[in-house]
């Protein structure tokens, strides 16, 4: 306990090793808008990452020893595969009263319109990401979708003149 009488948040060595049994460390990374640093989204069921103790919502602080602060995504990627076998990530835990489930914002209460953020996002912001699929899901996804090919499209001569025309 804090000397406030909140518990103090540690952070924790999560040792991430992989299996011949799954494919990969089995979690997602991403950033937060507006918030420094690289966090931990869906973790598999079942995953290296489960079983080394990553939850959702944990934040990054260090990767193999060195620190991540200031470094771009693919960097952190790029620190994470620099082992082909394994990955040590020092994280911390989210905040208290902030929740883990990363697309769905935390309530706070609203101030009167007197007091309303001027820079409150627009209602024509693109919605925020939605990490409730595992990586295996969401390759899954992917490969059924689906390949589209805009020049394989038939199109009459008359269509063809309009877009030039255009240009």
């Amino acid at each position: 306990m804090s000397a406030n009488g909140s518990a103090a948040i540690e952070p924790r060595l999560c040792h991430v090793r992989k299996t011949p049994d799954f494919d990969g460390y089995g979690f997602n990374l991403h950033a937060e808008k507006g918030k420094p640093g690289q966090y931990i989204g869906k973790v598999d069921d079942g995953s290296p990452a489960e079983t080394a103790g990553l939850k959702r919502g944990d934040r990054i602080l260090e990767v193999n020893g060195h620190s991540i602060a200031g470094e771009t995504h693919k960097q952190v990627v790029a620190r994470i595969k620099e082992r082909p076998d394994d990955a040590e990530l020092l994280v911390i835990a989210p905040a208290r009263g902030t929740r883990p489930d990363l697309d769905v914002p935390v309530p706070e209460k609203t101030p009167p319109p007197s007091e309303a953020p001027r820079d409150s996002p627009s209602p024509t912001e693109p919605p925020k990401l939605n990490l409730q699929m595992t990586a295996a899901e969401m390759r899954a996804h992917l490969a059924a979708k689906k390949k589209f090919d805009p020049k394989k499209v038939p199109m009459d001569l008359r269509s063809k003149f309009d877009i030039v025309k255009k240009l």
